[in-house]
């Protein structure tokens, strides 16, 4: 173990988790603005440092990916989903806003960026964690969407779900 006078100035993740584990700085990353050192450990809402990032799907039904990242690259925010426009059906694969970004809108841009342009679809979820359970039921109410636990798949999304999404595309953030 080393010493708990050391300051680590980059390094691994592990390595910058243990240092803030221990109080002591990380390094900010390039492109942190040199008078704001920013990082990830730092907790920071910042939605004019932040990049968005949508992966395309490999094939028409296929898992889609949107990301919200900190300039270190750590993404906050993210939402996988399938859609499949023949059976106009929708899954919400995966939705995880980490703690100190939610509740500042992260995850409502992201659903309705996945429902735009999917007026009368069907959407359904997987099992939801806590936060998702209240969640849900509040987004539905704004946008009368429902979004029910039975992660149901059409046979395309079956047939495209282990194919992993393309390469991810720079994306303009979602309207607030």
């Amino acid at each position: 173990m080393g010493s708990s006078n050391r300051t680590t100035h980059g390094g691994s993740l592990w390595e910058r988790l243990v240092d803030a584990f221990h109080g002591r700085d990380a390094q900010a990353p390039p492109a942190a603005p040199a008078a704001v050192p920013w990082n990830s450990l730092e907790w920071r809402v910042d939605p004019e440092t932040e990049t968005w990032c949508h992966k395309l799907p490999g094939d028409p039904a296929g898992l889609q990916e949107v990301r919200a990242c900190a300039p270190d690259g750590y993404d906050f925010a993210r939402l996988v989903w399938q859609a499949c426009e023949v059976c106009r059906l929708g899954l919400i694969v995966k939705i995880r806003v980490t703690g100190p970004w939610q509740r500042h809108g992260y995850g409502s841009r992201m659903v309705r960026f996945a429902l735009r342009g999917r007026d009368g679809y069907a959407w359904t979820t997987t099992p939801q964690s806590e936060d998702a359970q209240a969640f849900f039921p509040a987004f539905a109410a704004s946008t009368g969407v429902a979004f029910p636990r039975d992660a149901h798949r059409c046979e395309h999304m079956r047939a495209a779900r282990s194919r992993g999404p393309e390469r991810a595309r720079p994306l303009d953030p979602p309207p607030r």
